[in-house]
């Protein structure tokens, strides 16, 4: 999902954290981070701290266990998210002193920034426990104004597979305006700075004029040190925020395009205008005396950050001759102390800048490759860290991807875009959804194939791109030029269209409803293509590499007005590939040889009710009785235990599970059922990994009977692509949302019948076992929910 609404201090806070981390842990450079010091009680704690305020979060932790006589506890589980139960009754243990809670609380900010949530909150509960036991106010601040931070991140993590954060935020809130009570006055100023980017953040509404003037009373009047330069620098990203929320559209339409970050994501205008506006040049003051006085210091990282937060300042109103001065200087101080967290942030505004400036797009697309270089180098270094932290900096890189796309898909007049920056378009999309599969993974992936080398020549690849007033249509065929073809249409109008579509997809009876809007879809993905698609009548196979919404869509419902048909109906096999360079296409290496399993009685567990499954025997009976398959592991059978027993012993080239199950694109929301508890998603490629490991093959075929899709989130499809590709499995067939039990098991039989014909592939099996479902129910959410992930082959 791509943010429509996120505070620039949101998008801060996340991303240069996430890309400080890594590039510190790489490069050792010190730094000052926005962290409150604690008193130098204890000569370890202090030394934990200052690795904490250096970004050495790993090494921070090691230094922090044995301040806390923690020892026999490891940093790496701890950052991976996991606490045994008895690892939580010592931490329940701890002495209450003030030692203690000050190395919980530090402990715990360094794995909320390392992504680990969970583990987190435990540390961060503890030393709240002791201070409040302890009566130490200031501690019990402190304590607050964490838990308050973890609040903001689980929310950004809620936001990210689009689920409701509104509670979360709530108890961020909550957290802040204790952590200001439990204060002195003199001592508030990052609550309510926190508070301040909260609310307007989350309540751009809201009454906040008096606080932001009572942060600035103090804020006029900080010191000269690093600390007040990074609170200038804060406040500014705030005000600039609330700056926007306050203009009418008409101003902001006024803006060239593209848009800069603080606009982009602050541009939700607040009803009450007259509540807070606080004044630009008030906050280019604030940037200025920040950038003179980190000179005047000497820190050139904050110099760099203060400069180049003045020079976006200067994009939003227009002044962009001064914005490149000052975002030259920003990058050239950047790239001197190898900071390439921010670097990044410099050469994307130049390339902003230079399509403004000059209209030059040749140099502005060079301001962007260096930009996405730059990222790439980051979000490598950030999986020594944990990979949790790249949701959100993968969220905030992607505008420059997409951005940087634009630019290559755009030509004069009505002119093909050149085949160089047509391939490198694909291969901006195609390193996005690289990094989303190995976010899943936790791991870096390597590409098994070309882009330009698939070997099928009776495929059409087809990369439906969306840009923020279109839609950039790739279209390739083994051997020819590649195509470009777009269809204009804002952002907006696809994404609710496209969530529509998928919300009347799952209901019976809304076939209308469906019809209404897939054939919106079709008129902006197929309709443009169809004379090239008439041209070439050798294809047979659609390959989708699908962006954003349209994963959560099978193409198979895209509806021709003209011809009054579905896609489906149409002569093409369809296939889904996430990522084409990880699925190498080729057809079947080997005869199927089947392992199915599955459970049908209904079970509670962890809280989620599990209805029966009526034809689970039947199912699996049918598919035995078409190809070689193992006796069925069934009911009480299917444990992990021994699913991973029959797979290591039995030479099978598929898997075909019927049980509930629901893929995510966050891997602990990831899981199937099976016999009293939930097999996640690292689980379930590290069963079917074992056994490929055995015989150094792949699984030619993944079969998920009876799970589907996080609703909403539009990288699940992604999550089943990264269980496939850690699995070791050619291709993967699901269902985007549950299907109905009788005819699932009618399409999953047929399936298979189709698909031990000589010659069969995979992608034409599911079509004809679809269009033969489709002919005997009508209903959209029966016949359409099914979609082959990976090797169509």
């Amino acid at each position: 999902m791509r943010p429509t609404q996120m505070n620039i201090k949101k998008w801060k806070f996340w991303l240069v954290l996430a890309a400080m981390t890594a590039v510190l842990c790489s490069f050792q450079i010190p730094t000052s981070a926005q962290i409150p010091r604690l008193s130098p009680t204890n000569t370890q704690l202090t030394a934990a701290q200052n690795l904490q305020s250096a970004g050495l979060y790993r090494q921070a932790c090691n230094s922090l266990l044995p301040v806390l006589e923690l020892t026999q506890f490891n940093c790496q589980t701890l950052i991976d998210n996991q606490v045994s139960p008895a690892e939580k009754a010592t931490i329940e243990k701890l002495p209450n002193t003030e030692i203690t809670a000050a190395g919980l609380r530090t402990l715990g900010d360094v794995l909320r920034v390392t992504g680990a949530l969970k583990t987190s909150e435990i540390m961060l509960s503890r030393s709240l426990a002791i201070a409040q036991n302890l009566q130490l106010n200031p501690a019990i601040s402190a304590a607050y104004l964490s838990l308050g931070n973890l609040q903001r991140a689980i929310a950004k993590r809620q936001e990210d597979i689009r689920k409701d954060a509104k509670l979360n935020y709530a108890q961020a809130l909550d957290f802040y305006e204790r952590a200001i009570a439990n204060s002195a006055k003199t001592e508030q100023l990052q609550a309510k700075l926190n508070k301040l980017s909260l609310l307007v953040e989350t309540q751009p509404n809201s009454d906040i004029g008096n606080l932001w003037q009572e942060i600035k009373s103090q804020v006029d009047n900080l010191p000269v040190t690093t600390e007040s330069i990074y609170t200038r620098i804060d406040f500014a990203e705030s005000l600039t925020c609330l700056k926007v929320q306050t203009m009418e559209r008409s101003q902001i339409e006024k803006i060239l395009l593209p848009l800069p970050p603080a606009v982009k994501h602050c541009a939700v205008a607040a009803k009450g205008k007259t509540v807070a506006n606080p004044e630009l040049i008030y906050i280019a003051k604030l940037l200025a005396s920040a950038a003179k006085d980190a000179t005047k210091l000497g820190n050139l990282r904050a110099e760099s950050y203060a400069k180049g937060s003045l020079g976006e300042l200067y994009e939003f109103t227009g002044q962009i001759s001064d914005a490149k001065q000052l975002t030259n200087q920003a990058l050239g101080i950047a790239q001197s102390i190898q900071a390439a967290d921010i670097a990044y942030r410099w050469q994307w505004q130049l390339g902003r800048l230079t399509v403004k400036d000059e209209g030059e797009t040749k140099n502005a697309i060079v301001a962007y490759q260096a930009s996405v270089q730059t990222l790439q180098s980051l979000r490598k270094d950030l999986i020594s860290v944990n990979p949790d932290v790249q949701f959100s900096f993968r969220d905030n890189a992607e505008p420059v991807y997409r951005e940087l796309v634009d630019l290559l898909v755009t030509s004069e007049g009505n002119t093909q875009p050149s085949q160089a920056n047509l391939e490198q378009a694909i291969q901006q999309i195609d390193a996005l959804q690289l990094a989303e599969i190995e976010n899943f993974l936790r791991c870096n992936l390597s590409p098994s194939i070309a882009i330009n080398k698939i070997p099928d020549p009776q495929a059409a690849l087809i990369y439906p791109i969306i840009l923020e007033d279109k839609i950039a249509i790739i279209f390739q065929v083994p051997g020819k030029p590649l195509t470009y073809r777009e269809t204009r249409v804002p952002l907006k109008i696809v994404e609710t269209t496209l969530q529509r579509l998928r919300n009347n997809l799952r209901k019976p009876g809304n076939n209308p409803q469906v019809i209404a809007e897939s054939q919106k879809v079709y008129q902006w993905l197929i309709e443009p293509l169809k004379p090239e698609l008439e041209n070439n009548t050798q294809i047979e196979t659609l390959v989708f590499v699908l962006d954003g919404d349209l994963r959560n869509i099978p193409m198979a419902v895209l509806y021709d007005e003209k011809s009054d048909k579905y896609l489906v109906q149409d002569k093409y096999a369809i296939a889904i590939s996430p990522q084409l360079t990880l699925f190498a296409p080729q057809p079947l290496q080997q005869k199927l040889k089947v392992f199915v399993g599955g459970i049908g009685q209904p079970q509670n567990i962890d809280g989620k009710n599990f209805v029966v499954i009526q034809k689970l025997k039947e199912e699996l009976e049918g598919i035995r009785k078409k190809v070689p398959a193992s006796q069925p592991l069934l009911e009480a059978n299917f444990t992990k235990t021994n699913i991973q027993n029959q797979l290591q012993t039995g030479n099978f080239s598929a898997v075909h599970l019927k049980t509930h199950g629901e893929f995510s694109s966050d891997p602990d929301e990831t899981y199937i059922v099976a016999y009293q508890t939930l097999l996640k998603g690292q689980d379930i490629a590290s069963l079917i990994e074992t056994e490929t490991q055995e015989r150094s093959t792949n699984i030619e075929l993944l079969v998920l009977s009876a799970c589907q899709t996080a609703s909403g989130d539009n990288r699940a499809v992604l999550g089943l692509a990264g269980i496939a590709v850690r699995a070791g499995a050619r291709s993967t067939l699901s269902t985007l949302w549950e299907a109905q039990d009788a005819p699932n098991t009618q399409l999953m039989v047929q399936f298979y019948e189709e698909l031990s014909k000589p010659g069969m592939t995979r992608a034409k099996a599911l079509h004809l076992a679809q269009k033969s479902l489709f002919e005997r129910y009508q209903a959209a959410n029966i016949w359409a929910t099914y979609i082959l992930v990976g090797n169509w082959l």
